[in-house]
């Protein structure tokens, strides 16, 4: 059995960041989706008519949990390690290894990210390095940074 690419979104708004993260689990095809918090219904007609566009005709679908703290006691109590997205840790991307635990990678709202409450409710936190002129990436731009790196090391594991 293949291993499954977990992603959590907490807080997701807007609807473009969504039909971008349909786009990367299209693409991967092996993706389990998870939402928590006040996030946006994710068959919105603007994300569903952007995805729509792209060609994209089966859409997704999500796991809700009403808060971040019940989206990770939910997922590890069915053996996930939850992997916080975050500027603040050493833990870079390319040196972390996807495979060692059955993972969801957790991704903070767009405006503050991870806080240091929610991070404590995570099993480990990863960055992707960047120039330190820049801050912070966008969901569209880090969540395929991200999900294809835990991809190219489940091929290489051969799991």
């Amino acid at each position: 059995m293949e291993r499954i690419i977990g992603m959590l979104f907490d807080c997701l708004r807007a609807p473009y960041d969504v039909a971008h993260i349909y786009q990367v689990a299209v693409a991967l095809g092996n993706c389990d989706l998870y939402l928590s918090g006040n996030s946006i219904d994710p068959n919105h007609k603007k994300i569903v008519s952007k995805t729509r566009s792209w060609g994209i005709e089966e859409i997704p679908s999500f796991r809700k949990f009403e808060s971040l703290k019940s989206a990770a006691e939910h997922l590890h109590r069915e053996g996930k390690y939850l992997i916080g997205t975050s500027p603040n840790t050493d833990n870079d991307l390319y040196n972390y290894n996807f495979t060692k635990h059955d993972s969801v990678i957790v991704f903070g709202t767009e405006s503050s990210g991870l806080t240091k409450r929610k991070s404590l409710l995570l099993d480990d936190l990863i960055k992707i390095p960047m120039n330190s002129e820049c801050k912070f990436l966008t969901l569209p731009t880090a969540v395929p940074v991200i999900a294809y790196e835990f991809y190219r090391q489940i091929k290489e594991a051969g799991k």
